[in-house]
């Protein structure tokens, strides 16, 4: 693995950080191509990006030490509470950070007045492209690796604790986020994002789901309730909930279809 891109003496250039720096971007450059078929204010992303990513980074983090508390916190003093805020060790949540870009997100919408539903359409599908990106990074930093595999793609990571080859899971991630992200980019061509909302509805589900499946092949350290990793409960609960507000919504478009 590659977790350290380049170091120039007490520069250190990590791989991860890179490849969730381009996913931002790449999910910018999304974001532009869907706001403007969405015809959509592209002065309101440009004005609130920063504090958008920044929501996305800051609940990330916060989402990690609370899993981790036990890690940061050992000793109630000064110093421990300083590492919360020492994201270069790459302690971050996912699950956290898609929040934090959602509620962000839809708290500016809300208070520019602008269409809440339809940014939460482009957002998501800048998110999952975002994803698709960064998991490349995560790859070369040794995180989030799978468990033992015989199929011949199986890798060999140094800081697992595995010693034989194992599922390269975040290339699965980036294989699944990028098809998802493709294919949701082509639905805002179809009659289905008429209907405001369905498409991050879909990426919820889309995403959650194959995070469920995922979850089966992962070998690295993790909570565990009942039995069932905890990301995996996140992702099961992405799911239910993307069937209800799929269910609900369908609901509320055949009454105002047959009124």
């Amino acid at each position: 693995m590659y977790p350290i891109l380049l170091e120039l003496g007490p520069i250190i250039i990590y791989s991860l950080w890179v490849f969730i720096a381009i996913g931002f971007f790449a999910a910018l450059l999304i974001l532009n191509k869907l706001v403007k078929k969405s015809r959509l204010r592209l002065g309101f992303i440009a004005q609130h990006s920063l504090a958008i990513f920044m929501g996305g980074l800051i609940l990330a983090r916060l989402v990690y030490v609370a899993r981790n508390i036990p890690y940061y916190f050992y000793e109630v003093n000064l110093s421990s509470f300083f590492q919360v805020f020492y994201i270069w060790d790459k302690g971050l949540s996912a699950w956290g950070g898609i929040i934090g870009i959602i509620l962000t997100t839809v708290y500016f919408a809300w208070r520019d007045k602008e269409n809440t539903l339809a940014w939460l359409d482009i957002i998501s599908v800048s998110i999952l492209g975002a994803i698709s990106v960064s998991s490349i990074g995560t790859f070369l930093s040794g995180q989030g690796y799978g468990n033992e595999t015989s199929l011949p793609w199986g890798v060999i990571i140094e800081n697992s604790i595995y010693a034989v080859p194992i599922h390269p899971t975040q290339i699965y991630a980036t294989i699944y986020t990028g098809l998802l992200t493709y294919i949701l980019v082509s639905l805002f061509n179809h009659k289905i994002s008429i209907i405001q909302g369905r498409i991050s509805i879909i990426a919820l589900g889309g995403y959650s789901f194959f995070r469920f499946l995922e979850e089966f092949l992962r070998g690295d350290e993790s909570n565990f309730f009942f039995g069932i990793r905890e990301a995996q409960i996140y992702a099961l609960l992405g799911v239910i909930v993307s069937v209800i507000l799929f269910y609900v919504q369908e609901q509320r478009t055949k009454k105002s279809n047959n009124s």
